[in-house]
């Protein structure tokens, strides 16, 4: 690796160590515990017109869903609420689902009866308008599932999809989870990378049709290409002879938005190469740019803006690099092609999308001075001049401009609109820097005067290349063609090619032919050469693995994989950094810094971390979570004690790692490259932990997401908050929690910055009953605290009894799962309860004395 690329590397990181403590990810689901998803109709809530759960729409998994087609009847006003009974979301909030129509076409006349609308407090707020979501690509994401938004101007607790009319789409439609985000705390990719491709795990595919167009998932290829983070895999467009319509593919970025000011576009590949500039192919291909559903940008490839850049990328290749400047900022970009009467374009490969900045071309202009590429023009009238012209007509003027310091100074190539005979105007320019090797780009920057550039130009075009005076190679046409072409702000276009052989000198010769034309000029601004030193067919200046392959970027953060340590994809965010360490999320080994790896907090193992959600009880709560997947969740189970101090890591270690005891591995640990702390590692980077993830009671759930993690007794009671357990079931419920760190505001210390100084360290350490810290704690005292109460055997069978030790005497209530009371008693300080009146099931035994009231759950086999 470079200095200068290991430069360019560490201000990215810096960049976003320094932003990301502020930002958040976006379409953050509205799901867990407190939130409400129910069937509406145009009366309101409508609990008996839907057969089925709706609770896949706010679990954990958001790859769940609901199907609307199981309303009892599809009729208009059908649709689904998903309410937050937690918090209310403020105007501006950018709103909607995830949702998809299964092998169905969404059609614009499908997606006009369709609408989002928010409430408060039961009061509608706002609707989306019939134009609102047409924008939305037809087919988009994994399983064709897209995004439908609503921008809002008002606050809100609830979101609603429905119907407007009494069609047929939602007996199709599924919906996968709703969602609300601030749009003003998405992080800005602004890292200044050349050809930064647009892919990644957070980047979601689309395809769309017009409403008149057939069967449109027939003539899509491998759409899922176009955002895996190859630059040589490619999705494919394929329009037959005929067909009238339009067809768009495009991704779009959940993680964060692309600024204005840089060019974004496509790279393409059509399956004739002479299409990509004639008239009707540019009037007919369009690129949009879009934020959160609404269109910023659109061009057309001729629209004359001058905006649309158009680049083949090197000889031997047919790729043509496509583009806009971008007025306003972006996550989503599309490309469109319209096929009209009398047009076929065949097959379109689109291979990626892309951003970089102004200004990414390579170019080494040969000049007399001033650069490190020292030329000069070679004189002649083999060289440089005209021939086969009456009487001057044709003819070339100041080429001594094409070397200069000012590359906006030009030469003019006059032709004259009479050819009788065959004339021919040259310009040759030489190295004194020496010869170019094989494998380098040389040519002209040109302009054409009365009309736009087109393929036919070409062919009165020939680039010719020399060592001294031997010739080398030539190019004419199509060969040229497959070097590179631009056309800019000011239609200025390259013409060239890439050399095989070494050279020290090119000319260029422009050849009109004989006939009668209209009276033309040529303008040649400057010669040029890109170097590309390991022929990998990326210029030196934009190549980021000398004798690498720059083409494979699969987290599409804009460094190849072959230039950085982690290349991982996973269902992460490539682009956060939650705990500022300098990893991004997708990269870390522990996102939040609790000293539990990530893999350790993928509680189902599935490889997916964003679903693992998992606070409170599925036995006192329809869907647990609190909103928060568990490897950023510093209190995974909501029992009011930090992971951290519930994680194995002795306390004499934490009083070291975690100073403030904030739940949180302070920034000044070293944390190597994996975001693990090498303290807890037996070597820095191993990933092999020194400390075994506490179990305290040797069930199947480790103590960070064990509500009871001695067997008996709640957590929450334990460090003295059972005044926080609404629901009797050990875990808190309330659940508030701004600074998006899984602590919830009821016993968070900080509601500004992720972690709670002074949390409690974990009960069954050294730990004092009242919930405060104490110093020089003895174990008598926490044994004390822990065998303040206990309730065993449990799991009890069936007909045998349930033992309750307790200092106090007191009273027992044993509930149902359904609140109901089965069986009541007074008790000793050792009682004993039979068991056989009780059906095998899942029961909570509430224990009241004189100093505590406090409740387990029980379970009778």
């Amino acid at each position: 690796m470079t200095k200068e690329l290991f430069g360019k590397i560490t201000t990215v990181l810096m960049f976003l160590v320094t932003t990301v403590m502020v930002l958040a990810q976006g379409y953050t689901p509205i799901r867990g515990m407190g939130v409400e998803a129910k069937p509406v109709n145009s009366n309101g809530i409508c609990l008996g017109c839907y057969n089925g759960s709706m609770n896949p729409v706010i679990d954990a998994n958001l790859d769940n869903s609901v199907s609307l087609g199981s309303f009892a009847t599809l009729v208009g006003g059908n649709g689904i609420s998903v309410k937050n009974t937690n918090t209310t979301y403020p105007a501006g909030y950018i709103t909607g689902f995830n949702v998809d129509l299964g092998t169905s076409v969404i059609t614009a006349s499908l997606l006009s009866n369709i609408r989002i609308s928010t409430y408060k407090g039961g009061v509608l707020q706002e609707t989306s308008s019939s134009s609102t979501l047409l924008s939305v690509p037809a087919f988009g994401g994994t399983k064709t599932r897209i995004f439908l938004h609503l921008r809002t101007t008002k606050e809100f607790d609830e979101v609603r999809l429905y119907q407007v009319n009494a069609l047929s789409i939602f007996s199709a439609l599924n919906v996968y989870y709703a969602f609300a985000f601030d749009p003003t705390k998405v992080p800005v990719d602004n890292n200044g990378i050349c050809d930064d491709i647009i892919a990644g795990s957070g980047v979601d595919g689309n395809v769309s049709g017009s409403s008149s167009f057939l069967a449109p998932l027939s003539y899509v290829t491998d759409r899922e290409k176009i955002g895996d983070g190859d630059k040589n895999s490619y999705g494919q467009i394929v329009l037959p002879a005929g067909l009238l319509g339009s067809y768009s593919v495009g991704v779009l970025d959940k993680n964060q938005i692309y600024p204005a000011g840089n060019k974004a576009g496509f790279v393409i590949e059509p399956d004739d190469q002479g299409k990509l500039l004639s008239a009707e192919f540019l009037k007919n291909i369009t690129i949009e740019t879009y934020l959160f559903g609404q269109l910023q940008d659109s061009k057309n490839l001729s629209d004359g803006g001058g905006l649309i850049n158009i680049k083949v990328l090197r000889f031997g290749s047919n790729k043509q690099k496509i583009s806009l400047t971008t007025t306003k900022p972006f996550n989503e970009i599309r490309l469109k092609v319209t096929q009209t009467l009398g047009v076929n374009f065949g097959a379109l490969k689109v291979f990626y999308a892309f951003e970089e900045p102004q200004g990414c071309d390579c170019n080494e202009y040969i000049q007399t001075s001033g650069t490190s590429r020292l030329g000069d023009i070679v004189y002649g009238s083999s060289w440089t001049g005209a021939s086969g012209t009456l009487f001057g007509l044709t003819n070339i003027t100041n080429p001594g401009n094409v070397v200069d310091t000012n590359t906006t100074n030009f030469a003019t190539v006059n032709l004259s609109p009479i050819n009788l005979l065959i004339p021919t105007v040259r310009l040759t320019v030489k190295s004194n820097t020496g010869v170019y090797p094989a494998g380098t780009f040389g040519g002209f920057t040109l302009t054409k005067s009365a009309n736009l550039f087109t393929i036919n130009a070409l062919d009165y075009i020939t680039i010719t290349f020399y060592k001294g005076t031997t010739v080398t190679e030539s190019r004419t046409s199509g060969g040229l063609f497959s070097g590179q072409f631009i056309t800019s702000a000011s239609n200025q276009f390259y013409v060239g090619f890439t050399a095989t052989k070494p050279f020290d000198r090119m000319k260029i010769e422009i050849n009109p032919g004989i006939g009668i034309t209209l009276a033309q000029q040529y303008y040649i601004y400057n010669a040029f050469v890109q170097l590309d030193d390991d022929g990998d067919g990326v210029s030196n200046c934009n190549d980021k693995c000398p004798n690498g392959d720059d083409s494979i970027d699969a987290n599409g953060n804009g460094i190849p994989d072959c230039a950085e340590g982690c290349t991982v994809v996973n269902d992460k965010s490539p682009s956060m950094d939650s705990d500022g360490d300098g990893i991004v999320d997708a990269c870390d080994g522990d996102s939040d810094n609790d000293g539990i790896p990530d893999a350790l907090e993928d509680l189902n193992n599935n490889g997916k971390f964003e679903d693992d959600d998992a606070d409170g009880d599925p036995v006192f709560v329809a869907v647990p979570g609190d909103g928060v997947p568990s490897y950023l969740d510093l209190d995974s189970d909501n029992d009011g004690v930090l992971d951290l101090f519930e994680s194995g890591i002795p306390v004499s270690v934490i009083d070291q790692i975690d100073t403030d005891h904030n739940g949180i591995v302070d920034s000044g640990v070293a944390k190597g490259n994996n975001g693990i702390a090498d303290v807890l590692e037996t070597s820095p980077d191993s990933g092999i932990m020194k400390y075994p993830l506490r179990n305290t009671d040797g069930d199947d759930k480790p103590d960070f997401v064990d509500l009871t993690s001695n067997g008996s007794q709640y957590d929450l009671y334990v460090i003295g908050k059972d005044n926080l357990d609404d629901l009797g079931g050990g875990f808190i419920s309330r659940i508030s929690d701004a600074d998006s760190d899984g602590i919830q505001a009821v016993v968070d210390t900080d509601l500004v910055n992720k972690g709670a100084p002074d949390s409690p360290l974990s009960p069954y350490a050294s730990f004092a009953k009242n919930g405060s810290l104490t110093t020089g704690s003895k174990a008598s005292d926490t044994a004390a605290a822990i065998n303040d109460i206990k309730i065993y055997p449990n799991p009890v069978k069936a007909g045998e009894n349930l033992n309750i030790r307790s200092s106090e005497e007191g009273t027992y209530t044993i509930f149902s799962i359904q609140g109901q009371i089965v069986k009541s008693d007074k008790f000793e300080r050792n009682t004993e309860i039979n068991t056989s009146a009780l059906p095998a099931g899942m029961y909570v035994i509430k224990i009241d004395t004189k100093s505590t009231v406090k409740s387990y759950k029980i379970i009778v086999k």
